[in-house]
């Protein structure tokens, strides 16, 4: 099978694609090669090729990572899969949801970690969002205790890894260096509650 369209640009293959949104609303998505997408606990990806259906296999797209993951798709999982990069309207709700106070927590570390898990497996902007102002918020407060406690290893995981994919996104959003995204984060969450 031969990629439709070339990395230089010409006789560029458009897909189409209809994923579900955070709200459920769907959102047209329309992919070339070259182009920017997020796939959930990946993070973003570059589509690198599109492959025509053949036979009996579908056509499929193609993504790489800065990691050197690669990733091919059929049009169909791509569809609920991925997702467009954030835009500047999405900064203000990402703006808005590290400012904010984290929720107390009466559940179970157990419970908690399960949520957190399933927020990064999403790769929600607002879920990853969520799980990078409660896990900063959190060391904040663990630090500022007595025994300068740090969050559970696991927990901690989690939370680098929201992190990293945040900071990802928001500094392909603003074509900015990721040290310079992950600033804005903490300033963000800092904007908020006062910190110890």
């Amino acid at each position: 099978m031969k990629p439709v369209g070339g990395a230089d640009g010409s006789a560029r293959a458009r897909l189409h694609l209809v994923p579900a949104l955070d709200d459920g609303t769907p959102s047209s998505l329309s992919l070339s090669v070259g182009d920017l997408v997020v796939y959930a606990s990946h993070g973003i990806g570059r589509v690198e090729s599109t492959q025509s259906s053949r036979g009996d296999l579908p056509e499929t797209v193609v993504l790489a990572f800065e990691s050197g993951l690669r990733v091919t798709l059929p049009v169909a999982r791509a569809s609920e899969a991925l997702r467009a990069v954030a835009g500047s309207e999405d900064l203000e709700s990402v703006r808005s949801t590290l400012a904010a106070d984290a929720p107390p927590t009466a559940e179970s570390w157990s419970r908690r970690h399960r949520t957190m898990r399933e927020a990064v497996a999403a790769g929600s902007l607002t879920g990853l969002a969520e799980v990078v102002r409660d896990g900063l918020q959190r060391e904040w407060k663990l630090a500022a205790g007595a025994g300068g406690r740090q969050l559970a290893p696991s927990e901690r995981e989690l939370y680098l890894q929201a992190r990293k994919l945040l900071t990802a996104e928001i500094a392909a959003c603003c074509g900015i260096e990721t040290a310079a995204a992950d600033a804005w984060i903490v300033e963000q969450v800092n904007s908020g509650p006062e910190q110890p």
